[in-house]
């Protein structure tokens, strides 16, 4: 298939949502058919995958498709697009390398992000409505047009927002005495309130409620989605005690807190299935991952980087059909662990547990990158 008849069957796909079964061989025969999309178009892709022996021609089975450690979206434009193509470019958060090494997601739209974004978030998030007054604690496309995050709360506002939602956080901060007037509101209207912020962004917030002498009893029905770890820039704050904050000083009890995990470098995200579950009347497995049918997730050793065995932790290791326009397998530093046909995050993995993703950053640098011949579509 071309790329057109690909974006075509997997926004049909899609379209059904998480309801859609999973159908093993429709999903290894398109991510085949990606893969061999992202050889032939994604040359540094291709020259990875051409070092370790591996071409369309010899994979069979997604499994094998050759993943990329994330450090890879910082050394190379990992793009099927050629320059004139693209068209957004998400860029990770600067790190002690510097703003020129931070990784980037090159795709011609949000087509296939958002048709991934939409059924996933209204079954995790808003099972039980259609719409609701949206608060955004956490960066939007105006301020933040180089960030996946920020599309994805701007994105969630357009189609879930009701009447009295907004943003209240700005490209040089967040705006809580605003965003607390809009709480006080949400408790005189009666009406219930999707919080969306980071995890890091809360923690703050949870900081200057406590400063202001300040608590919430928002309305029945209200929820709260962070997203990222727990460690700040100035304290680390345990998880379980930043829900418990969301409790006292929000009035969310924790069966309404839905923490999000993603990334730049994925086109599709993962919830927690606490809220899902509760409202459904289903057995609660706390802050247990749901996969969307298009998405595959694995749990490698980090010393082989062999799949782990069941409840074994390792490294998580992604599959993501919606990545048509860079790559379909990417290799995080993240640990986790497989809890049937969900997951587990349980943090970044520090240096000694990560030997094995270490070393396939390092055949990356050397093998791909050391070659005058891969040089990306962008150069």
């Amino acid at each position: 298939m071309n790329e057109t008849e690909l974006q075509t069957e997997l926004l049909a796909w899609f379209e059904h949502g998480m309801e859609a079964p999973a159908e093993a061989d429709r999903f290894n025969r398109l991510a085949l058919e990606v893969f061999a999309h992202q050889f032939a178009r994604n040359r540094p892709y291709s020259a990875f995958c051409r070092s370790r022996g591996a071409a369309p021609a010899n994979i069979t089975c997604w499994r094998d498709i050759p993943a990329v450690p994330t450090g890879a979206f910082k050394e190379a434009d990992l793009t099927t697009c050629a320059p004139h193509e693209i068209q957004v470019t998400y860029r990770t958060s600067g790190t002690s390398r510097g703003g020129g090494k931070r990784g980037r997601h090159l795709l011609p739209d949000t087509t296939l992000y958002d048709a991934s974004l939409i059924p996933n978030f209204r079954a995790h998030v808003l099972p039980d409505r259609t719409t609701i007054r949206v608060l955004a604690a956490g960066p939007t496309a105006r301020f933040f047009p180089e960030s996946s995050l920020g599309h994805m709360y701007s994105a969630i506002l357009s189609r879930f927002g009701a009447t009295g939602s907004g943003t209240f956080w700005r490209d040089d901060g967040p705006r809580f005495p605003c965003l607390a007037a809009a709480l006080r509101k949400a408790e005189t209207d009666t009406a219930p309130v999707l919080l969306l912020g980071t995890a890091f962004g809360f923690v703050l917030l949870m900081d200057w409620l406590e400063e202001q002498g300040l608590q919430f009893a928002l309305p029945p029905g209200s929820r709260l989605v962070d997203t990222g770890g727990y460690k700040g820039r100035s304290r680390e704050v345990p998880r379980n005690e930043l829900y418990s904050l969301y409790g006292t000083r929000l009035g969310i009890p924790l069966t309404h807190v839905v923490n999000e995990y993603g990334m730049t470098e994925l086109g599709s995200q993962f919830y927690d299935t606490i809220l899902r579950d509760t409202l459904a009347g289903r057995s609660v497995r706390p802050r247990a991952k749901s996969i969307p049918p298009w998405v595959r997730v694995e749990i490698v050793d980090p010393e082989t980087l062999e799949p782990a065995p069941e409840g074994q932790v390792g490294l998580i290791r992604i599959f993501d059909l919606a990545n048509l326009h860079s790559v379909v397998a990417v290799q995080t530093d993240d640990l986790g662990r497989s809890l049937g046909d969900r997951f587990e995050v349980l943090g970044r993995a520090g240096g000694a547990e990560i030997r094995g993703c270490s070393l396939i950053a390092e055949e990356w640098s050397e093998q791909t990158m050391a070659s005058e011949n891969v040089r990306s579509y962008m150069e």
